[in-house]
């Protein structure tokens, strides 16, 4: 019986690994990487992961969600976000951070 429950738990939390989801990339601005430590959050349909750049401008959130979601961040005292597909492999989005005309947005690579 033991054995059977340790088994079963196992499954379950192998099952719980495979769910999760996740986007990677860089995110620039002005052709050089964001600083490290910019907070980026994904959102999708009311559940939300986030995470922080490197000092290579590189991110990288993981989600137990798929589908329709959108990314955003704060930098520089402005916010942009992006609406991005979430799928259960792994997804890359290089992003590019632009101003124009005092407002901010996220746009793809």
């Amino acid at each position: 019986m033991r054995k059977a429950t340790i088994a079963a738990l196992g499954v379950l939390a192998l099952a719980a690994l495979a769910s999760a989801a996740e986007i990677h990339g860089t995110i620039s601005e002005s052709g050089k990487p964001l600083p490290q430590g910019v907070p980026i959050k994904l959102d999708c349909s009311g559940t939300s992961a986030s995470g922080v750049t490197d000092q290579f401008g590189g991110y990288s959130i993981k989600i137990n969600a798929t589908g329709d979601c959108k990314v955003s961040l704060e930098s520089k005292g402005a916010s942009a976000s992006l609406s991005v597909t979430v799928y259960d492999k792994p997804s890359r989005y290089d992003l590019v951070v632009k101003t124009e005309g005092g407002k901010t947005s996220l746009v793809r690579k």
